[in-house]
């Protein structure tokens, strides 16, 4: 099968970026072929099948958008979605829906879209779009099974074209001397990495620190990695005060920031790094972050919110915590750091869940079952005209 996969592409360090890259790996790997059309800073030099054209400064980037995919002509268009990849001038990625109304009725290409901004509660921006954009493509896919579930209520209707896809998951080893290289050899590691917004709550998890390192004593040490997402108005504001807020802690000398705008590789070499990932988010509907975690077999404490509680429950890799609870919080992360044996369990499980359910080649067959859904539709659509 044609495919073309509408997508953030590495180098960009983008968290869609990367599932991108590693869903499109599974792909190939089952025997399709698969072009990427993706942002002006996406494309390894030499790269076969990367369209680099979209530029969100230029107004007509959405026909451009367009003209490329259609030149392509896949059996399907598949687009990662989350708004920021598609707004210009504040206007929620509307843009992309005149695409996905041409691509489906002017072109009859299959259209699949995978929706990574879903949450319990839209807003009314949200549920328009969600409603809207659904009417325009065969399939729509979401990570988890409340996002499915709280979908008509939200849009007011039953969509019969929504379909559950868990993210997937690397099959990975820890690098030997991984620790070394970041100067964390003898160190027992509490982590926190992604991009630096309010949401994600790591300022809360310096300001616990002090108290925490008392308790687990000077071997351990808390990684601070990532970076303010570029043209994030919202994550440059955070940045400098997540950073003044680890300058002026009195356990600074036991906190190790690690800035970057990481790589796949990169970022897996940080992540090895974590004896336990905390996820102290204060809104999520999923996470790449922690996903990853478990292909390394990093156990994790997070948040007790939607697809983070999910992905928690589904795996038993880990501990959730109540929202807000600042003592119960802190009591779980040196609970978990001074209990090897809890610890290593949860990683072996970690480990297990990749394996049994989210490694990606099952992950690709899946969406193979959905593009074959689509291109099955589109034959039927045009049986009736």
């Amino acid at each position: 099968m044609k495919i073309v996969m509408v997508t953030s592409w590495p180098p960009r360090g983008c968290g869609i970026a990367t599932y991108s890259d590693d869903l499109v790996r599974a792909l190939r790997g089952a025997g399709h072929e698969v072009h990427i059309v993706c942002h002006t800073d996406g494309g390894r030099k030499g790269e076969e099948h990367v369209h680099p054209v979209i530029d969100l400064a230029n107004p007509g980037w959405d026909e451009v958008l367009y003209e490329t995919v259609k030149e392509i002509n896949p059996d399907v268009v598949h687009i990662q979605h989350e708004y920021g990849l598609y707004i210009h001038n504040n206007d929620s990625s509307t843009s992309l829906l005149r695409c996905l109304f041409r691509w489906k009725v002017e072109c009859n290409f299959g259209v699949v879209m995978t929706y990574h901004s879903i949450y319990t509660t839209l807003n009314s921006m949200e549920s328009c779009y969600m409603d809207v954009s659904l009417k325009l493509v065969n399939i729509g896919i979401v990570h988890e099974e409340y996002q499915w579930a709280y979908l008509p209520q939200n849009i007011g209707r039953v969509a019969n074209n929504v379909y559950v896809i868990p993210h997937g998951a690397k099959e990975l080893q820890i690098p030997k001397g991984v620790k070394k290289e970041f100067l964390l050899e003898g160190k027992r590691v509490v982590g926190m990495i992604g991009w630096w917004e309010a949401d994600k709550g790591f300022d809360r998890i310096v300001k616990l620190w002090p108290d925490i390192s008392k308790k687990l004593g000077p071997k351990c040490v808390l990684v601070v990695a990532g970076d303010a997402r570029p043209g994030s108005v919202s994550g440059q504001l955070y940045k400098p005060k997540l950073l003044e807020e680890i300058e002026k802690s009195p356990a600074k000398n036991r906190i190790k920031v690690i800035m970057g705008s990481f790589d796949p590789e990169a970022y897996d070499r940080v992540l090895s790094t974590f004896d336990l990932i905390v996820l102290p988010y204060l809104r999520a509907s999923q996470s790449g972050n922690l996903a990853h975690a478990f292909a390394l077999g990093v156990p994790a404490v997070v948040t007790e919110l939607e697809g983070l509680k999910a992905q928690i429950d589904e795996s038993n890799a880990g501990i959730t915590v109540t929202p807000g609870d600042d003592f119960e919080l802190k009591s779980t992360i040196i609970n978990l750091m001074t209990k090897d044996r809890q610890r290593k369990h949860y990683a072996r499980n970690a480990k297990k869940y990749v394996t049994s359910e989210i490694k990606w080649s099952s992950i690709a067959e899946k969406h193979t079952r959905r593009y074959e859904q689509a291109v099955m539709d589109v034959a039927n659509r045009r049986k009736k005209q």
